[in-house]
């Protein structure tokens, strides 16, 4: 939102000539565009483009592959990817790599375009995708089941009857419901909605009549990628579903980098640092009420701690941050400086 105080906007018009000054360069992503792009006000998100436009030096992250637009948490988990393919085979190595094939630096015309009408049409995309990032934000962190357990325990246990699975589906409804108001701000209606989709999802993957528990999970897991041979008594399921999720990940990095799902099935999810640190989040952060969709966007922006000499962000983030500092000192070895930044100002040094 535009200040309605013209010595705020005077100062704020100096802001990027200020940070060159110190020797700050400030780093642009997607992320970074999809927040300010969201908002109602088109004149506002018009004059964003603009001023972004007039930049004499930025710096941004894209991959060569990509001739235009702003690099994303994909594009940064892709050269990761790429990096441990090429014998990269520490956290520290990984991140190095990726961000020499990452980092671009120019003018803002150079970072997201000459033309201003390009935005205003993607404007309608960022809306229409709001709710599902809510709905990722808020369900997608609702826990339906133990993942402690084995795949041996849970081989014993049998495929519940229909009466059963009906009334488990309707409890995980209502728990979906409660979840997705958290992410609403109490819209019952787009919470209902959200919850109905989670729940038709579900459904689809209720296993056939007359299969069993490990049948089940076979195809489930071999389904996101994982081999039957990976799939032991002895592992915990949690951890196979996290493995699944990432392997998922790889299959959509092969198609865009146009290599076989084969050459990246190696890879290990330990040494890819942008998965690291937004698990380590969803691990360690501190409890919420609210679950927006902004949950999302601050995870994505947050893995550029391992990216930036100085990373701004909001006190939840930065406590998020913090936990992840002491519960994880390899992951604190990897990122930068993070500070807490209430308002544009704080990003100049005092």
């Amino acid at each position: 939102m535009r200040s309605p105080t013209p010595s705020i906007r005077s100062r704020a018009a100096t802001l990027h000539e200020r940070l060159l000054e110190q020797g700050r360069v400030p780093l642009l992503s997607w992320h970074h565009l999809e927040e300010l792009l969201g908002g109602k006000d088109d004149r506002c998100a018009a004059d964003r483009v603009a001023s972004l436009q007039a930049m004499p030096f930025i710096a941004w992250m894209r991959l060569p592959k990509f001739k235009q637009g702003l690099g994303s948490i994909f594009q940064i988990f892709a050269a990761e990817v790429m990096a441990v393919c090429e014998g990269h085979n520490d956290l520290a190595s990984v991140r190095d790599c990726a961000r020499s094939k990452l980092l671009v630096t120019g003018n803002g015309c150079q970072a997201i375009g000459e033309h201003g009408w390009v935005w205003e049409s993607v404007r309608p995309i960022i809306h229409s995708q709001q709710d599902h990032v809510t709905a990722i934000a808020s369900i997608g962190s609702m826990q339906t089941f133990d993942g402690t357990q084995t795949v041996g325990q849970l081989s014993k246990m049998k495929i519940a009857d229909p009466a059963s699975i009906k009334a488990k589906l309707s409890a995980i409804h209502q728990q979906a419901f409660q979840q997705a108001l958290r992410g609403t701000g109490g819209d019952e209606v787009k919470a209902r909605s959200m919850a109905d989709d989670f729940i038709d999802r579900a459904i689809a993957m209720v296993p056939a009549p007359g299969s069993s528990v490990r049948e089940f999970l076979l195809a489930t897991l071999t389904g996101q990628g994982v081999d039957e041979a990976e799939i032991r008594d002895e592992h915990v399921i949690g951890d196979l579903m996290r493995l699944g999720y990432f392997r998922e990940q790889l299959l959509l990095v092969a198609e865009v980098l146009g290599r076989s799902f084969s050459d990246l099935k190696h890879v290990s999810m330990g040494l890819i640092p942008s998965f690291a640190i937004d698990y380590a989040i969803m691990a360690h952060r501190q409890p919420r009420e609210k679950l927006p969709g902004s949950d999302l966007h601050d995870r994505h922006l947050a893995v550029l701690a391992a990216y930036c000499d100085v990373l701004y962000v909001d006190k939840r983030t930065s406590e998020d941050l913090l936990r992840v500092r002491r519960k994880e000192p390899m992951l604190d070895a990897l990122m930068g400086e993070v500070r807490k930044a209430a308002n544009f100002e704080d990003l100049l040094e005092k």
